[in-house]
């Protein structure tokens, strides 16, 4: 009898040992499964979104030189408060995506005071890429120039000067002009997809991307549908006071303005 009873003093102890060990093996889980605060990282979106507003735009770099401002005026245009002047940075450059880019120009003079103006692309060799002349029907505001998508597209990698030459007496042969230098660049896979979201208006992505030509062309695309829309207002003066661009002194684009190809 004593030995039976041995045996099930033996048997309890090492059963509650058992036990006690094994709730000991199963406390570190309990523990990790029920760890409070658990970091969520921000959707890509979100990230774009914030780097957007933080990341403060800069053109400062574009590379080639050029004549921003209005040249050879020898009487032929009256005199206005604002010159002919190029959208374009400081350094007279900028890149775009697109094989028939849009420059914009802003004209100080109404329709009556231009006889004609003439549009110009040559190649790094002087040679035409495409040359048009144009009869200006509006006002003074903001108005741009492009080769129509018939015409043969600009390369990557190429960098290209331009032109838009005003001619205000139809008796004298000289201008006044403004250039710059455009080079094309590809169009990344991941600015793609950006741009194919849609979260981000497309002008805002590619001024982070420091791709001026696109950007302001984008940026004035839409202000066209949206007319008085103060947040697109504010988003051209961070365009035109952004690093390396200073074009401070250009209006609003509540100025009219046009495209012209």
């Amino acid at each position: 009898m004593t030995s039976i009873i041995t045996t099930i003093v033996v048997f309890l102890l090492i059963f509650n040992n058992y036990s006690v060990a094994f709730a000991n093996t199963r406390q570190p889980n309990n523990s990790r499964s029920n760890k409070p605060n658990t970091v969520k990282k921000d959707s890509p979106n979100r990230q774009r979104q914030t780097q957007s507003k933080q990341k403060p735009l800069d053109f400062s770099d574009t590379g080639r030189p050029g004549q921003q401002t209005a040249g050879e005026s020898r009487g032929n245009c009256i005199n206005t408060e604002r010159d002919l002047s190029a959208v374009i940075p400081a350094s007279h450059s900028g890149k775009t995506t697109s094989g028939h880019p849009r420059f914009w120009v802003y004209f100080p003079y109404t329709r009556q005071q231009i006889n004609r103006i003439e549009f110009i692309i040559q190649n790094e060799a002087r040679e035409d890429i495409w040359r048009s002349q144009i009869k200006r029907d509006g006002n003074e505001g903001y108005q741009s120039f492009s080769m129509p998508t018939t015409a043969a597209p600009l390369e990557v990698g190429q960098w290209y000067r331009w032109y838009v030459k005003v001619y205000c007496n139809s008796q004298l042969a000289s201008a006044e002009y403004v250039q710059g230098w455009v080079r094309r660049v590809p169009l990344l896979s991941d600015i793609y997809l950006e741009l194919q979201q849609e979260s981000i208006p497309s002008h805002q992505i590619y001024s982070d991307r420091g791709i001026w030509y696109d950007a302001v062309d984008r940026l004035l695309a839409l202000y066209k549908s949206e007319p008085g829309n103060m947040s697109l207002e504010q988003d051209w003066q961070n365009l035109i006071k952004a690093k390396g661009v200073e074009l401070d002194s250009l209006p609003q684009v509540g100025a009219t303005y046009e495209a012209i190809e």
